[in-house]
């Protein structure tokens, strides 16, 4: 995904460090300035659970990118990261990542595009462990307040262009567990189920991970991984949603490199945070009151929020409200 160019510029500012096994890369609950590009070996992130004294682990293999969160708005990690064996690491700069994602918005479309894909990627892993520990994800995200947040004006008018409305009635799979999803889809109305087959053969079971509300948006990983769907999900009320086909939104984002920019890290945000919001469900990790309020139904402690999101957060409940007004008339 990373040009030539982007190599040369990451490798000029950043610094290639070798760790051994099981050093620490990251530490829990303390704030990072740097992210990481995997060059050799393999890290892992720890994921303890207290309640039976067991350590879950996902891998990151070469090539992948972790500490994130520091350019996503959460400083502070998650959780633990550690050389899972004689590893070599790219550090970069947060400073020096954030100047160049200003200044550079070719080079910001594709990092956030990386970034959203191993996010996604990751995200897979995650929910699946979750699903085995029956975690649910905590409340409703409003997906598309923080997309709509980070889009303009002239990118939200291009979705409602380019998109169908549709309606679906009580009982309707959207998206079936390993089958290709060929749109994204923003629920404007009801209320959808999410769910995972876990186990083997005869012993597969459907788990209910997480349910999903007006301004949700569904069908992202899919979008950004090329992969098959993660989950199936199905309407518990009827329910209304705009579909944008994924072959006509990769052509958008080939065609304009800033909308490409604004929407993969709108979506590499609300991994992240879907990624924190599991940890916190299982007792991993703890998340701030600004992730949960953000993407959550009602925004309740506007007073732990800085200025900026709760402007972010106006604008883009102005601009999902005008979508529906539009396709209503």
């Amino acid at each position: 995904m990373f040009s030539e160019v982007d190599c040369e510029w990451l490798f000029t500012i950043g610094k290639t460090q070798s760790r051994s096994t099981n050093s620490t890369l990251i530490q829990a609950n303390q704030e990072s300035s740097a992210i990481y590009i995997v060059l050799e070996g393999e890290l892992a992130i720890q994921l303890p659970d207290a309640s039976t004294h067991r350590i879950d682990q996902i891998a990151l293999g070469s090539g992948d990118l972790i500490g994130e969160t520091t350019i996503l708005g959460h400083p502070v990690a998650p959780f633990s990261v550690v050389a899972a064996g004689d590893t070599q690491v790219l550090e970069i700069p947060r400073q020096s990542l954030n100047q160049q994602l200003t200044r550079n918005r070719d080079f910001a479309a594709r990092f956030y595009r990386f970034l959203a894909t191993k996010l996604s990627e990751r995200l897979r892993q995650l929910s699946v462990l979750m699903a085995k520990r029956q975690v649910k994800e905590g409340e409703p995200l409003r997906k598309v307040l923080r997309v709509f947040a980070t889009l303009n004006d002239s990118d939200v008018a291009w979705l409602l262009a380019q998109g169908t409305a549709e309606r679906a009635s009580l009982g309707t799979s959207l998206i079936e567990q390993g089958k290709a999803v060929p749109a994204i889809y923003l629920l404007l109305d009801g209320v959808l189920g999410v769910y995972i087959n876990i186990g083997a053969g005869a012993t597969i079971q459907e788990v209910e991970v997480a349910k999903r509300v007006k301004g949700d948006i569904l069908g992202e990983m899919s979008f950004v991984d090329g992969g098959a769907a993660s989950a199936t999900v199905k309407t518990l009320e009827n329910a209304w949603f705009l579909s944008v086909p994924q072959s006509t939104l990769s052509e958008k984002m080939r065609m304009d490199q800033g909308f490409a920019s604004r929407f993969y890290q709108a979506l590499a945000q609300i991994m992240t945070t879907r990624c924190q919001d599991l940890l916190v469900q299982g007792g991993l990790a703890h998340l701030t009151s600004e992730s949960i309020n953000l993407l959550s139904e009602e925004i309740e402690v506007e007073d732990e929020l800085d200025f900026d999101v709760l402007e972010g957060t106006a604008i883009a409940g102005t601009r999902f409200d005008w979508m529906i007004q539009q396709l209503r008339r």
